[in-house]
């Protein structure tokens, strides 16, 4: 009879658990912090599953590579978990999105894609094409991932289930009124290079932006603004919101990039240290509403 009782317990326990599948779709996992996140995350109360890259396969871009990690974030997709989680970025998510069976994930509950930087790709390929959520933050197998209040706050968020809010802290570089709209965004480079393909909206109109980036220079980070604009990006956008563009490259700092920037857009323009990459990096919601007022971003997702 205790056996018994015990196994009814432990089932039930089990469908409280939030279930999270972590997945290698861009680069591999640093397994110095890895395994300590992974406890952290099981710790917090998640049924976690990890699938790894098969090794064996050899190079990742490689056509084997590539069917590798698509069908893997595709099983992972359309599986019972609540939660998908990238490892870390590096490279690599674009490769997938023409290989995924959009159809076929059509019919699938939607899932929350866990992640940044390359993994931005995914995420906004995932709202276009299927009006999925996805929550832009920090990933257990990368090194960004520290014991933090963004790690504490994340971690709250999963076990919890939704619905989730943020805030951010924002400086304004102009007086602005209460603005409004849909929240999008991610890595600046790695959304760039969606423009002109099925996996970007045709139009912002009526969206918040927000936007980091690591390891570029000024002149290239003006490029791929040139690129929002020409391809009219931007019309009609409610605002943007700029994170921190870590390590920047060459004598140009982020208050010349953001200057530049500013003379070029017609949009209100905000800026915040509270996500990049680098620490803190707070979870953002892509594809919730918000609004921004007396210099704070509020978002919910139910």
């Amino acid at each position: 009879m205790i056996e018994s009782y015990n196994s009814i317990v432990d089932s039930l326990l089990n469908l409280m658990m939030y279930k999270a599948n972590i997945l290698e779709p861009s680069g591999r996992a640093d397994e110095t912090s890895f395994l300590h996140n992974l406890q952290a995350l099981r710790e917090a109360g998640l049924q976690v599953d990890f699938t790894t890259y098969d090794e064996g396969l050899g190079d990742r871009f490689s056509p084997q590579g590539i069917n590798e990690r698509s069908s893997k974030l595709f099983q992972a997709l359309c599986s019972d978990c609540h939660y998908v989680i990238a490892s870390r970025g590096g490279y690599g998510a674009s490769d997938l999105l023409s290989t995924l069976d959009w159809d076929h994930l059509k019919l699938q509950n939607p899932k929350i894609l866990l992640g940044f930087s390359d993994i931005s790709a995914i995420q906004l390929a995932l709202y276009t094409s299927l009006g999925w959520p996805a929550l832009h933050g920090p990933m257990p197998g990368s090194p960004l991932w520290s014991d933090g209040p963004d790690i504490d706050l994340l971690l709250s968020m999963l076990q919890k289930g939704r619905p989730w809010h943020g805030e951010l802290k924002l400086k304004s570089f102009s007086e602005v009124g209460p603005v409004r709209g849909t929240l999008l965004g991610g890595c600046l480079s790695v959304l760039t290079n969606l423009i002109g393909t099925p996996y970007i909206p045709k139009s912002l109109k009526g969206s918040i932006l927000f936007f980091e980036d690591t390891n570029e220079n000024a002149p290239r980070v003006l490029r791929f603004w040139n690129q929002w604009l020409a391809s009219r990006m931007f019309d009609g956008v409610s605002a943007i919101i700029l994170g921190r563009f870590h390590s920047m490259e060459g004598e140009l700092d982020e208050k010349w990039l953001f200057q530049r920037l500013l003379e070029r857009t017609q949009c209100p323009i905000f800026f915040s240290e509270d996500f990049g990459h680098d620490t803190p990096n707070y979870p953002i919601a892509i594809g919730t509403e918000a609004e921004i007022i007396s210099n704070h971003l509020n978002w919910v997702l139910d």
